[in-house]
């Protein structure tokens, strides 16, 4: 995609995405091409484009995680959708079904499909379940 952008003469693009594929490579181990954007930046004159590369390779970008379910119950609850894990968090805490549906701003009756499928993925049968299953107890 880079050298594409290179190619049709747009600098700041080229320059943009290899700031993006810089930020990208900082979660994993390996060089970053931070050196490379900055270098594209410059050729541009694109100074708030360069700030930003300096101010991203001093400290790499990091995203923030998600803090919606505790490491000992995501364990217990890996192999859910997104709003499965979070249905069946907001069951350990003891919500209703129409208190989930508030908090999630979706309907009760999703709700009611979304534990459907939970009890089933899981393998257990009741509310109750998801709270045994999550403290490490087995179900009955």
């Amino acid at each position: 995609m880079q050298d594409r952008l290179a190619k049709l003469g747009y600098g700041l693009e080229e320059a943009r995405t290899a700031f993006a594929l810089a930020q990208l490579r900082t979660r994993r181990p390996g060089p970053t091409s931070y050196d490379e954007a900055a270098r594209l930046f410059r050729r541009c004159r694109a100074l708030p484009w360069l700030r930003q590369v300096d101010a991203a390779s001093v400290v790499p970008a990091a995203e923030p995680e998600p803090a919606a379910v505790p490491a000992p119950v995501s364990d217990a609850l890996e192999g859910l959708a997104a709003m499965e894990r979070q249905v069946a968090a907001l069951v350990m805490e003891g919500a209703t079904n129409r208190e989930i549906a508030a908090r999630l701003f979706i309907s009760v009756k999703t709700v009611e499909a979304t534990l459907t499928r939970v009890y089933r993925k899981l393998g257990i049968r009741s509310r109750v379940d998801i709270v045994r299953l999550a403290a490490g107890r087995r179900t009955k």
